[in-house]
């Protein structure tokens, strides 16, 4: 058994995290699996449904009555969307259990040097679903907020101080929900900037790999295949004549949105939300080595023990000023 030490240094961790994603990259791409691509198959059928159902109604309308009455046929629609949306809902909590599950691994790889037993992983944050349901929900309100223009600035600096929360959640399971922003806070303090520089190569590297998938994607003729699918489905319900109008309007020489663009775009969007799931263990690897240094190799403790080496003890004070009387 090795156990791994953590130095707090933020070259070794984005290398430490590299290293251990690209060593267990395998079994790292089957846990995000249905996480990631279920996501994708319950949208996919979803929609597919829809359309074909929306397409077809016309015809099934003149032979079944009962479809011609507005409320049956948007109660028709309900029902053929259910087994999608189950699909989506169960694969996107399983995407934000193994956002807070990926923390524990971590912690279990520095003290084995192995990645195993994800479902025992995992109950670390199923045990407490609706603790970790509540730190989503407050964490959702702070990005709701940061996406009004009025609070960029102030969403980008609660961004940097508040991208701890669940490692916290993770490693100090007695926190409160509150007492995770506040925790995260305190542990970023004094390491602001070097946080920043780790989110920056963690964006870069992100964005490389998605460009990188988007290439494979083009040569592999994909891109293609799938932008044509998409132009003859779900870009007929986009309203792209209204939105050119609303943008002529506004600014004349505005490139004019096509089906295909539109098409292309999806694909690009797909393309970006499975390589963003994917590699969802480099990210979280990242940020819990990133905990482990601050709080056990120094960070924020040491900074803390800084600022209070720099405030006299109160009796050394009154020594001192005895001292002086004398």
């Amino acid at each position: 058994m090795t156990k791994i030490k953590v130095e707090d240094n933020m070259v070794w961790v984005l290398l430490a995290a590299i290293r251990m994603y690209s060593a267990n990259f395998l079994k790292f791409c089957w846990y995000m699996l249905f996480p990631v691509l279920g996501q994708v198959l319950g949208l996919t059928i979803v929609f597919g449904f829809v359309s074909l159902y929306t397409y077809y109604l016309p015809e099934l309308a003149l032979k079944y009555d009962v479809l011609k009455d507005f409320s049956t046929a948007i109660l028709f629609i309900i029902i053929i969307t259910i087994p999608g949306l189950l699909i989506f809902m169960k694969a996107f909590w399983d995407y934000l259990v193994a956002y807070g599950a990926l923390n524990s691994i971590t912690e279990g790889f520095l003290s084995s040097g192995k990645i195993y037993d994800f479902p025992a992983h995992n109950e670390t944050i199923t045990g407490r679903s609706f603790k970790y349901i509540g730190l989503w929900l407050l964490y959702s309100i702070f990005w709701i907020i940061a996406i009004n223009p009025l609070f960029w600035v102030v969403g980008a600096f609660f961004f940097i101080y508040f991208i701890l929360i669940f490692q916290v959640f993770s490693f100090e399971p007695e926190t409160s929900i509150g007492g995770c922003f506040k925790r995260s806070f305190g542990i970023i303090r004094g390491n602001a900037f070097r946080t920043l520089l780790i989110l920056i190569v963690i964006a870069i590297f992100t964005l490389l790999f998605i460009q990188g998938v988007s290439v494979i994607f083009d040569f592999c003729k994909l891109t293609e295949l799938l932008s044509k699918f998409f132009e003859n489905t779900l870009v007929n319900y986009v309203p792209i004549d209204t939105i050119n109008d609303i943008m002529l309007k506004i600014n004349s020489s505005f490139d004019l949105i096509t089906p295909a663009k539109v098409a292309n775009n999806f694909v690009y969007q797909i393309v970006s939300f499975i390589v963003m799931g994917f590699t969802l263990p480099l990210r979280s690897i990242c940020w819990a080595l990133w905990y482990k240094a601050l709080t056990n190799n120094g960070g924020s403790v040491k900074n803390y023990r800084k600022r209070q080496s720099k405030q006299l003890d109160p009796e050394i004070l009154d020594r001192a000023k005895r001292k002086y009387r004398d």
